[in-house]
């Protein structure tokens, strides 16, 4: 019994490790993406951040985010979408994908071509959930990058 659990242990380990070598192989900066996003909260308090994995395929795919908020504060997200080979659109909304009748209250969709750097103040919401738009991979590249955003509150 202790030889099989020690097996199972260490198949275990070998196995994590390898995927761990596998995602940060990736070619984004997480520190310098960070310090961008610090540098435009300005007045804002830091809250949170969240970084997200891109991969391009030969599909369109949404990728959704919850960020959870206290009533009553006023809210600021930074997205930085530098490490990005192609462009992503982000739209926020009020209510989760499943939900019927829900309208974007931010989207970088009609964004200048070549900006990177988005800045939204939230109006006073009960929650926010932010959607990244992952356009197909036509060249089938299998092409990766990561966007990061990052919550300050007043």
């Amino acid at each position: 019994m202790k030889k099989a659990l020690c097996i199972s242990l260490i198949i275990g380990l070998v196995v994590s490790y390898g995927f761990t070598t596998i995602q940060s192989a990736d070619n984004c900066d997480k520190k310098g993406l960070s310090d961008a996003c610090k540098k435009k909260l300005e007045e804002y308090k830091y809250d949170s951040q969240k970084y997200s994995k891109i991969n391009f395929t030969d599909r369109n795919v949404q990728m959704e985010v919850e960020v959870p908020v206290f009533i009553g504060e006023k809210y600021r997200l930074v997205f930085n979408t530098s490490s990005l080979p192609k462009s992503v659109v982000i739209s926020v909304y009020t209510k989760d994908k499943e939900a019927a009748k829900r309208t974007p209250i931010y989207t970088t969709k009609d964004a200048a071509a070549g900006t990177t750097e988005f800045v939204f103040d939230a109006p006073r919401v009960r929650n926010m959930y932010i959607d990244y738009d992952v356009p197909k991979d036509d060249a089938n590249s299998k092409a990766s990058g990561c966007v990061i955003f990052m919550v300050g509150y007043k």
